[in-house]
């Protein structure tokens, strides 16, 4: 059925609770390949329960809170917006166009309806019906394990883009270097509580903080609260048990300086990975941060410390300290703005994991 004629007789629907486990099941030979069936859905039940999904915010997408300021006003506003997670077509209906299809619709779900075009698009049939809970999105984003192509063919009419990577790029520092120098005094280790609250602090903050890029029209971010930066803590903790790591017990830590940083743990990675999730220092204070972070990698068995597009202040710093600096072939960063702006005029900051 890859004609447009099959396809426009689709639509998008809230999916009922067995609708959610059936889609899971399916899913799990991609997305959970290290997991067990059991384990794979034991781990989506899990995150059912936590923050991240109350109040209809995990709806396999992930209704958000975030910011954004123009040049013109630079006071920053609160606004809704989308990550979007686990696009899955069962191997043998590939090819025939329901991915694309599905993520088209999607826009019309999440979108703010008065900044979509005025007109659906007739050859995809009727307009998908709106969701509690869903819409009013000034920007949705997501990360493309796909490439760049595929999602930004999916834009809301079948001429415009869709979703459009930006910044895709990570350093890595090698554990099994020559450890660095590091002041250890003045540093706390964070647990499950601690970093819940740091991510609380930071979101007021950055709210607090936040201003436009220079050269951007627009700028956004997400926030990191509500479950948002905990997902990625939630997700993992499960794997890295049943993989036979010890409980780990601290997630993050801060600085008599209000440096920090926060991580998870990918241990499905060609390598063990100790993934910085939110990071906030001045160049003075990295390279301890960053001694402080490699020693918890290292005791913990990870092979390397990453991060995802590191600020610019700290780009000198992170080369001299051995870092080194890719761009990404996978979980290319990718975001669909709704406004009237165009992509290339708007800023994603704090464009992190």
């Amino acid at each position: 059925m890859s004609d447009e004629t099959g396809l426009s007789s689709l639509s998008l629907f809230m999916a009922t609770p067995e609708q959610i486990f059936e889609s899971r099941r399916r899913s799990a030979i991609e997305w959970g390949k290290d997991l067990s069936l059991e384990e794979y859905l034991a781990r989506d039940e899990f995150t059912d329960r936590q923050e991240l999904a109350r109040d209809g915010r995990l709806i396999t997408w992930f209704r958000r809170d975030g910011l954004a300021c123009s040049q013109a006003d630079t006071k920053p506003k609160k606004v809704v917006c989308y990550g979007i997670a686990s696009v899955f077509t069962p191997p043998h209906f590939r090819g025939k166009g329901y991915a694309s299809h599905m993520m088209h619709l999607l826009h019309w779900v999440i979108a703010d309806p008065s900044l979509l075009p005025a007109v659906f698009p007739s050859e995809w049939g009727v307009p998908p019906s709106r969701v509690t809970h869903a819409g009013d999105g000034l920007f949705s984003a997501l990360w493309s394990d796909v490439g760049a192509k595929f999602y930004k063919r999916c834009g809301p009419t079948k001429d415009s883009d869709g979703w459009v990577v930006r910044s895709p790029f990570s350093t890595t520092w090698d554990v099994k270097r020559k450890s660095l120098s590091a002041k250890t005094t003045g540093w706390t280790l964070l647990d499950e509580a601690g970093v819940m609250k740091l991510w609380e602090d930071d979101a007021e903050n950055i709210a607090r903080t936040f201003s436009p890029a220079d050269d951007y029209k627009m700028s956004f971010s997400y926030l990191p609260h509500k479950g948002v930066a905990a997902f990625q803590y939630w997700r993992n903790i499960d794997i890295l048990s049943k993989h036979g790591y010890t409980p780990i017990q601290h997630w993050g830590i801060i600085g008599d300086s209000n440096t920090f940083a926060t991580w998870t743990f990918e241990i499905k990675s060609s390598l063990r990975t100790l993934l910085i999730t939110r990071l906030s220092s001045s160049p003075t204070d990295f390279e301890n941060l960053l001694a402080m972070v490699t020693s918890v990698a290292r005791n913990h068995g990870m092979e390397q410390v990453e991060v995802y597009n590191l600020p610019d202040h700290l780009q000198s710093s992170a080369t001299h300290l051995g870092g080194i600096t890719i761009e990404r072939d996978e979980h290319l960063s990718s975001f669909r703005w709704y406004g009237k702006e165009n992509s290339n005029e708007v800023a994603w900051l704090f464009n992190e994991r």
